[in-house]
């Protein structure tokens, strides 16, 4: 796989995974050097009507690159992106093209358009295009290797950025249902009812014997025995007279 191609599904991968947190469109654009491309600069129906237009790069450099009052020309920030740009339409009419010519290595990263809107009572209204263009210029010979690693590096540290965002939501989340669930579960334990049925439950009988030394106890507390004592056969009984002698 070529380094343009891989370039184009890290960014598609990109793309689709902040689908939920861009509200404007992305289109991949991929040129040579030297070489032009037209961006369309395009807004939504406002009222009033933009006064002003400018073109902005992010991710690699955060810039802009071409400012535009309605009815006047255009600027830019250096001689050379002056001489390399043009401009077509007015921001009153909401439709701006920006062409860039001699295209160069360097000129790689995401564009957007910013458009202008009057506010009498605060500051200016800044509303984005429709369209927000990334723009791969690739050498015609040979192939930049420091600029491909440059743009796999970034492109790979945001996807992973992003992936472990995810993932810390998640488990977020996840900690929050487990939690839940548990404390539903033990307001459904069934406690008192516990607590009545070990109260009503009778008392183990107490061994046999047991029971029988208790028996074998009272008999002896209640009943007299008489006690036999050893008969004496020398001894004379009560009113009788022995022999004389």
């Amino acid at each position: 796989m070529t380094g343009p191609q891989l370039l184009a599904s890290f960014w598609t991968l990109w793309s689709v995974t902040l689908i939920g947190f861009v509200h404007s469109d992305i289109q991949f654009l991929e040129r040579h050097e030297g070489e032009s491309v037209v961006l369309p600069c395009v807004v939504e129906q406002t009222n009033p009507a933009p006064f002003a237009v400018a073109l902005e790069r992010s991710w690699l450099q955060n810039t802009k690159v071409m400012f535009m009052h309605t009815q006047e020309d255009f600027s830019t920030d250096s001689d050379d992106d002056q001489r390399r740009f043009s401009v077509s339409g007015d921001p009153s009419v909401r439709e701006v093209n920006v062409t860039l010519s001699e295209l160069k290595v360097t000129d790689t990263d995401r564009y957007y358009c910013t458009f202008y809107i009057y506010n009498p009572t605060s500051t200016d209204l800044r509303i984005r295009g429709t369209t927000e263009f990334f723009l791969l210029v690739t050498a015609d010979d040979t192939c930049s290797c420091s600029t491909y690693s440059t743009l796999l590096y970034a492109l790979s540290s945001a996807t992973v950025l992003l992936l472990l965002l995810l993932l810390s939501i998640g488990s977020v989340v996840i900690c929050k249902g487990r939690k839940g669930i548990r404390q539903e579960v033990r307001s459904l334990s069934p406690g008192p009812i516990y607590e009545e049925m070990v109260a009503m439950k009778p008392q183990s009988p107490k061994p046999a014997f047991k029971q029988l030394e208790e028996a074998e106890s009272s008999e002896y507390r209640n009943c007299s025995v008489n006690k036999s004592c050893p008969q004496n056969h020398y001894e004379i009984p009560t009113g009788v007279r022995g022999p004389r002698m």
